[in-house]
């Protein structure tokens, strides 16, 4: 008999994205388990009665797993396992890998088969097919089967000119899901209506892209990143914003009422050995730039930059200057987003520099979906909760380590509209870190997850071939 074995509840979930979180209330599963070369997933719950249950999903028509059959009221786990396998052994070589469940109305969506000329394909797309990518390639492959194409193009954009922006989407999808959000794929626009526990929010992605006319080097060193961050960076995702804030989707019916969150990444400079890529130190920008305002600072005749510090009631914390403007080689934009005509109607902007590539290779390295011979080394930068430093702690880990811990909110950063019309309840997006800005102090306060990673490398490791 093929094998059916124990699998861990990360390794379930990345197969799994069916569960509707309300029915999670009811029961709390317990064990998880793979049969037949992934041909089923199976579960063990216990509900509010105290009794076991089980629960086998198959693949349906659309390659996506569902419950297919179960078995209810066992007084142990071990009864209800025992009654499992034997429910298994009944589909071991019934002929069949789909159980159609004749709700299917479109097919498969098949995201590892090109829809373009190879050489029309994003070069980031073709490194999924390149040794040490298989984890990557085989969670995004799971992870879209279940995901709502309402425009019908997103696996061609994805392949092609879209790649970074079709990636944002699917990276927020998979932390709506995992934090227990339900997903509303009635409408076009904006991206997400999701909801948590009745409250209600509307979701537009966006991303800061190249461009020909407006990019800056990537900077070589530490300094070079800040001063691009004070002018340079802030009009790059002001670009962003705008244009998003000019869509007025607050006026559309279905959005009339519900909070509103602009959800932004920057993907316009990639990291290189020599080279910080501006995912590894824009993000700070993002706070200059919505609350308008400017780190105090001082440049001494050697031209090394110290930063100005201010005590505040919580202890030392990061001295800021308000400002009006900012101006980078002819470009001028007006600074506070969050101050801007009808901005009001933006209850927040939500950031990440995570949603690439190499994170969805690293979470399906750790659920089992990479090649076992492939190792990885994250260098980070967390959060510091000491209120008395300003410098991140430094931290290269093993993500195979026991110790080594990673949740797709890890960061993602959600900066409040102190204006809003809507505010957004924190209580509903869980797992990730919220920014704050004090109007009458003039200072910047939040509420960081203690796993905050404010950037990340990660070396991917692989045994030379034949080795």
């Amino acid at each position: 008999m093929s094998e059916i074995k124990s699998i861990t509840l990360r390794r379930f979930n990345a197969y799994c994205y069916v569960r509707i979180p309300y029915l999670l209330l009811s029961f709390r599963e317990i064990a998880w388990f793979e049969a037949f070369d992934t041909k089923m997933l199976g579960t063990i719950v216990i509900d509010d009665d105290g009794e076991f249950n089980y629960m086998i999903l198959a693949r349906d028509k659309r390659k996506i797993f569902r419950a297919w059959d179960f078995g209810t009221s066992y007084e142990t786990k071990e009864e209800a396992e025992a009654e499992m396998m034997a429910a298994f052994d009944k589909y071991e070589n019934d002929g069949q890998t789909v159980y159609e469940q004749g709700d299917e109305k479109k097919l498969p969506q098949e995201f590892l088969v090109p829809q373009v000329p190879d050489e029309k394909l994003h070069p980031y797309y073709k490194i999924l097919d390149t040794r040490g990518h298989e984890g990557a390639k085989n969670l995004i492959n799971e992870i879209i089967y279940s995901f709502v194409d309402v425009d019908g193009n997103y696996i061609k954009d994805f392949q092609t000119t879209g790649f970074d922006g079709r990636l944002w989407e699917l990276y927020l999808y998979t932390y709506f899901y995992s934090a227990g959000f339900d997903l509303n794929n009635s409408y076009k626009a904006p991206d997400f209506l999701v909801s948590y526990w009745g409250n209600e929010f509307a979701i537009e992605a966006v991303t800061v892209n190249k461009s020909e006319q407006f990019d800056e080097p990537n900077p070589s060193n530490l300094k070079e990143a800040f001063l691009l961050s004070l002018d340079y960076m802030p009009i790059k995702f002001g670009s962003s914003l705008i244009s998003k804030l000019r869509k007025r989707y607050w006026e559309q019916d279905h959005v009339t009422g519900k909070p509103l969150v602009i959800a932004i990444h920057d993907f316009h400079q990639s990291s290189t050995m020599e080279q910080l890529g501006s995912m590894t130190w824009s993000r700070n920008s993002l706070i200059y730039y919505l609350y308008g305002i400017r780190p105090s600072f001082k440049t001494s005749e050697n031209g090394n930059i110290t930063l100005g510090i201010m005590d505040t009631k919580d202890g030392i914390s990061q001295g800021f200057d308000p400002i009006e403007w900012h101006e980078w080689k002819g470009k001028k934009i007006e600074s506070g987003f969050f101050n801007l005509p009808d901005s009001e109607n933006i209850s927040a902007v939500l950031f990440s520099n995570n949603a690439t590539l190499t994170t969805f290779n690293r979470m399906g390295q750790l659920a089992g979906l990479g090649s076992p011979d492939t190792k990885m080394l994250r260098a980070m930068d967390v959060f510091n909760d000491d209120p008395n430093s300003i410098t991140p702690h430094r931290v290269i880990k093993n993500i195979q380590d026991d110790d080594y811990e990673e949740a797709w909110g890890d960061g993602l950063v959600m900066y409040h509209n102190m204006n809003a019309k809507y505010p957004v309840d924190i209580n509903c997006f869980q797992g990730i870190s919220h920014v704050f800005f004090d109007k009458d102090r003039h200072i910047v306060y939040g509420y960081p997850e203690p796993n905050n990673v404010l950037n990340s490398m990660t070396i991917v490791l692989i045994p030379e071939s034949g080795s």
